[in-house]
């Protein structure tokens, strides 16, 4: 078997560091601050821990990283954001803005200028330069401003993960980036902390924070997922104890934060060579689309959660977006933040699905090469396509790719509006290639079928129960994460509650046309068994399994 069969364009798709491989870092925050612990003791403890790199953010070797930026151009106003810049002129207190590209224009010049002063030093071109997002889904718009690293922070009181991948993903294939995911363990004003002289004395609790479980989950999925590096925040206070309890060789021992930081990092050096992340279907969404994820029951100056940039009103296309990944991550907290606050937290960072991680969100501005390297891909949102892109999405068909298409856009591609017979779904060949044309106007109530029907055709696993899932490629093998995001729950000022019962015992089904020579379980290494074609295997409450196949 060859990744070519399923991976169209490898050099579209691969996400990791060119030299390096995968970066696990362990931050210290800004001046090398490692609470009670002097941070050179701290730092020979991480590298002989074998913890990860060392990254003092965000000013790691002179590579700015500016935090949170998309919140804080939305909710403060003359208030210092969270990486200690104060925030002035942001959001739309000050500014007008005329349309959804004036709006994308404000910001964008808002940021250069935010972050231009010391110690940021961000240039118009961000070259070298990173952006991560926690509670908005701008990292097309950072990616587009040319920063070269480009992701999202997870954990926090943020929602949605998954969505945050593949919009990082995304965006990084579609502009040539690296894609990377930062993970906080603060949680509704508590962090999760084990130090014996607790420097956070307000909010530093042994049951503050999020569950290991989950932070174990969100490493999984972004490693798997195909993130070039993974940053434990604040990883150089939360892994120790502190300077009391020692190791017999001169070491911190490690908190229950750094025994989980060990054994993930472990995993990863482990299994360096994962191939590449497969995700079949490209979500072609209007590129100023302006979406949110603020987590917070208040509005912020100038800022609404539930429209456009925080600004606009929505109209049926934006109302159509929403609905469509309120639907792909059901559950997740994803614009219903009075939800998010009535349940246990944790329960909607991260969840299963019956559509796995199998999709990238790309803007529908993305080039031909982009576009040609996903076998599937829906249009999605307020999009009006300009004849370019027309010809663009008409030659992707052409050249055999199947285009989703609600008919609220046949009225750019003349050539599909003629063949269109006013049916709820109407399948177009056109060249070697398909459109799927459902209806009605802006609805989303007919993708459910097509997308399942597409994931049956792409991948080629089926699972007997539901669970997050993530599948990649490489040459002789492919492998196959399962991740169950139920059965451990967490307020965030209490201990962890895993309910047993919440396992799963999943049938799956290899339905590939290569013979199956060996299976490995490859993060606990269990022995697996075949029976033909078939396995069983039980992921515990908020565990994972990680299963390589080696095909001829």
């Amino acid at each position: 078997m060859k990744q070519a069969e399923y991976v169209l364009a490898p050099a579209v798709w691969a996400t990791r560091y060119d030299e390096g491989g995968f970066l696990n870092y362990t931050d210290f925050g800004r001046n090398r601050h490692s609470g009670n612990v002097p941070y050179v003791l701290a730092e020979r403890s991480i590298i002989r821990h074998r913890l990860g790199e060392l990254f003092y953010a965000p000013f790691d070797d002179g590579k700015t990283t500016p935090g949170e930026w998309g919140y804080t151009f939305l909710n403060l106003q003359g208030e210092y954001a969270g990486d200690g810049m104060l925030a002035e002129g942001c959001g739309w207190v000050v500014n007008t803005p005329q349309d959804d590209a004036d709006a994308l224009a404000i910001m964008k010049a808002w940021l250069f200028k935010q972050y231009a002063g010391h110690p940021y030093h961000l240039t118009g071109d961000a070259a070298g330069a990173g952006s991560i997002n926690g509670h908005t889904l701008f990292e097309h718009y950072a990616a587009s401003f040319g920063f070269a690293y480009v992701g999202a922070e997870i954990g926090e009181n943020i929602a949605c993960y998954q969505a945050h991948m593949a919009f990082t993903r995304g965006a990084a294939r579609q502009y040539g980036c690296k894609p990377i995911m930062y993970f906080s363990n603060w949680n509704q004003c508590t962090i999760g902390t084990w130090e014996t002289q607790n420097s956070w004395p307000e909010n530093g609790l042994s049951t503050g924070g999020h569950s290991m479980s989950l932070m174990k989950r969100a490493y999984v999925m972004s490693y798997m997922g195909g993130a070039a590096s993974f940053t434990f925040e604040s990883g150089g206070r939360l892994a120790f104890y502190g300077p009391e309890r020692m190791t017999e060789d001169g070491l911190l021992e490690l908190s229950p934060y750094g025994q989980a930081m060990q054994e993930l990092v472990a995993f990863s050096k482990r299994n360096s060579d994962i191939g590449i992340s497969y995700t079949p279907i490209g979500v072609a969404l209007d590129h100023h689309h302006g979406l949110a994820l603020c987590a917070v029951l208040e509005d912020g100056p100038g800022f609404r959660r539930d429209k456009a940039f925080g600004y606009f009103p929505n109209t049926a296309g934006d109302t159509m977006a929403r609905e469509f990944f309120k639907g792909l991550y059901a559950g997740a907290g994803f614009f219903t933040w009075e939800d998010y606050f009535s349940q246990a937290p944790e329960q909607m960072h991260q969840l299963n699905t019956p559509y796995g991680d199998t999709h990238d969100v790309i803007t529908h501005t993305a080039g031909q090469e982009v576009l040609n390297s996903y076998p599937v891909l829906v249009l999605m949102g307020d999009i009006a396509f300009t004849p370019e892109e027309v010809g663009r999405y008409a030659t992707y068909v052409e050249q055999g790719g199947t285009l989703v298409m609600n008919t609220a856009y046949l009225k750019y591609f003349d050539s599909f509006r003629a063949e269109y017979k006013g049916a709820a779904r109407q399948d177009i060949p056109s060249g070697k290639g398909t459109v799927i044309v459902y209806g009605p106007d802006y609805s989303v109530a007919g993708l459910d079928a097509i997308l399942k029907e597409q994931l049956k055709k792409y991948i080629p696993f089926t699972l007997s129960d539901e669970v997050e899932y993530l599948v990649n490629v490489k040459d002789g093998s492919l492998i196959l994460t399962l991740i169950n995001n139920e059965g451990v729950t967490k307020v965030y000022n209490e201990a962890p509650v895993t309910d047993e019962s919440k396992a799963k015992t999943l049938t799956v089904t290899y339905t590939g046309d290569a013979a199956i020579k060996q299976v490995k379980e490859l993060y606990y290494g269990e022995a697996v068994n075949m029976s033909g074609n078939t396995l069983t295997v039980t992921v515990g409450p908020g565990d994972c399994k990680v299963l390589e196949f080696m095909l001829d």
